[in-house]
């Protein structure tokens, strides 16, 4: 029985074939091609289903789960007779993978010391948490109010004018004055760069607080229904060099009692509720000493590592050009229950990975199956990977190219699968469509009787496996169906995808496969992408998303040549926080903002780089390839 939280168990439910077959012949209008060939849909759709059930445990790192998938694409490779790609015959390329920090056992604690020698302890993950946002480290000081730790001149408010805090432990809200309120001087109800963690962060190391003890504001907590402590890593892992301590607003409620707040006027605010609701009428900080109170904490974190694999089956080659290679690949690791990466990372779900990427890793079996198939070796090997890693930074992919099992000069092409379950429209996304002389051929022929609306993408950003193959000049294409509201979510489940969809593009893929199995000479690599102008589509930016960074922004790993973003002075490793007048806190969000733009116009991106917020400004460009 599923341990997912509420997650839904119909995953592993046995379904009758011919009845779901008929389901998605309905839904989505096969052609007569697909729909006659029920075997292939059956398959196809137990790959994915068994990639995606709970069992797997969102097939994070160090999980049982992701060992499980990893045995499943092997025993696949071995049944349709592919070879191992490893000497010891066992499929797995083995490495590390770098897991997120986590607390250490036993190092955390909160004592607070108060009026009349009162000692108070408290409990973890009942009275408090500690956050990797803050790092590890140690304090002793007396505690201060400070509002919601935002200094804001320029709207009229500022928690910390004639306040000293050198040497204290601050205590403040989350999020930031009038949050509720559309009419308020901070953008609305629209979250402002003064509501970030690391922004608080930053405003407490400059004024030499010594730590932070961070409250969910009452009224947030009411409309939520519940004041819940953040995950440990919820606010990113990169320390920012002041401990972080979340605690509940029961104990600031407590503190309160006996070290009340007063305002100029001569009220007396004894409760939290109190507190939020006169600094959000008045707009007004009420920030002051808890008197007589003072706290010692202690937070550690320790980062750990996971031993994974990249699983790889080979199918050897005939003729002359037998010694060339060609990589299919994909990742078949995903982010568990959401510890990382999560789009809803409290959650404590299973984050099971259907589209991402069980549907990629069930083209490459499928496509072993039928190379394999065929009864003839192809005229160029074939290297069959089951990446893993690819959610903590396309790790295993990056092990393989440094690590190759075939010289990297012989691998002619790279093709990958990641996100092809959401076929909408007839639209699949081709990335790095001119990172080879010849893809535009061979794409547009192999789209002759596809009949798809293909949207030929020239550059071949830094999003998937293909990218460390391209870095090393290895023309390199990869599928893509799109961003969906269940992406990185724990309802990216079996159920949502689109099986004839991902046949379709498997059928597809194939016959570029074949292309370039069939070509009489290596393709020629073009090291630039070659980006054309095009027009339709959403407005261009030319960056590359980091998806294994923290929740608060989008953190950017690469910035295009000559691109809007690099024109504009965005640099990799910033990390976007706004785009235009939109907060952007994950890929869907900047690709939200992209959709409602136009080439040409020109919006201000609020980035965070080296723990300042600067603005760029950017004229978008228009959309690359086809």
């Amino acid at each position: 029985m599923s341990t997912g939280m509420g997650k839904k168990s119909q995953n592993r439910q046995p379904t009758a074939a011919p009845i779901v077959i008929a389901i998605w012949i309905l839904l989505f209008g096969l052609s007569s091609a697909v729909a006659d060939d029920a075997p292939i849909l059956s398959r196809v759709a137990e790959d994915i289903r068994f990639l995606a059930a709970d069992e797997m445990e969102g097939r994070g790192p160090g999980t049982q789960g992701l060992e499980k998938a990893g045995d499943y694409i092997r025993d696949a490779f071995r049944h349709v007779g592919l070879k191992s790609g490893t000497s010891d015959d066992s499929y797995r390329q083995p490495f590390q993978v770098s897991l997120d920090v986590k607390p250490v056992v036993g190092r955390s604690s909160v004592v607070l010391r108060g009026p009349a020698g009162r000692e108070w302890t408290l409990e973890s993950g009942r009275d408090f948490q500690i956050l990797a946002a803050g790092g590890s480290g140690k304090a002793a000081a007396p505690l201060v109010f400070a509002g919601y730790g935002v200094s804001a001149p320029a709207l009229g408010y500022d928690d910390f004018e004639g306040l000293d805090v050198e040497g204290k432990v601050l205590v403040v809200f989350r999020h930031e004055p009038q949050q509720h309120d559309g009419a308020s001087k901070f953008d609305g109800k629209n979250a402002t760069k003064h509501a970030y963690i690391s922004t608080k962060l930053q405003q407490a190391k400059q004024r030499k607080a010594v730590g932070v003890l961070l409250v969910n504001p009452p009224a947030t907590t009411a409309a939520e229904g519940r004041d819940q402590l953040s995950a440990p890593n919820a606010f990113g892992s990169n320390p920012a060099g002041v401990p972080l301590v979340q605690v509940s607003h029961s104990v600031l409620d407590e503190l309160l009692a006996s070290a009340p707040l007063h305002t100029p006027p001569g009220t007396t605010l004894t409760n939290a509720a109190a507190v939020e609701k006169q600094i959000d009428g008045e707009l007004c900080p009420v920030s002051q000493p808890l008197s007589g109170w003072s706290v010692e904490l202690e937070s550690a974190f320790e980062r750990s590592t996971a031993q994974t694999a990249n699983v790889i089956g080979v199918l050897d080659g005939a003729g002359p050009l037998a010694h060339e290679s060609i990589v299919l690949g994909a990742h078949y690791d995903h982010i568990g229950r959401g510890e990382f990466g999560s789009r809803k990372p409290n959650s404590g779900e299973i984050h099971n990975g259907a589209d991402d990427n069980a549907t990629g890793t069930a083209a490459i079996l499928e496509l072993a199956r039928r190379l394999a198939g065929r009864g003839q070796p192809p005229a160029r090997r074939l290297v069959f990977i089951g990446f893993s890693g690819e959610e903590k930074g396309l790790v295993g992919s990056k092990y393989y190219v440094e690590n190759p099992v075939f010289p990297a000069q012989d691998t002619v092409a790279m093709l990958n699968f990641d996100m092809i379950g959401r076929l909408r429209d007839n639209e699949l996304t081709v990335f790095g469509s001119r990172s080879a002389e010849e893809f535009y051929t061979f794409l547009d022929r192999a789209n002759g009787t596809a009949a798809l609306k293909l949207k030929k993408v020239d550059s071949s950003p830094a999003m998937g496996d293909h990218f460390a193959f391209y870095q090393r000049g290895i023309p390199a294409l990869h599928f893509f169906t799109g961003v969906t509201a269940e992406y990185h979510t724990p309802e990216d489940d079996f159920e949502t995808i689109n099986v004839p969809g991902v046949v379709r593009t498997i059928d597809f893929a194939e016959q570029v496969l074949d292309l370039v199995l069939a070509a009489p000479t290596r393709l020629q690599f073009v090291p630039d992408g070659s980006a054309r102008p095009a027009s339709g589509g959403m407005a261009y930016l030319g960056v590359t998303p980091d998806y294994a960074a923290g929740t608060e922004g989008l953190r950017i790993t690469a910035v295009t040549e000559k691109s809007p973003a690099a024109e504009g002075g965005i640099k990799p490793g910033d990390v976007i926080l706004r785009f235009a007048d939109s907060a952007v806190s994950d890929l869907r969000g900047l690709m939200d903002g992209l959709r409602k733009q136009k080439p040409g116009d020109i919006v201000n991106i609020e980035v965070r780089r080296n723990e300042q917020s600067v603005t760029c400004r950017v004229t978008l460009g228009r959309p690359q390839g086809s």
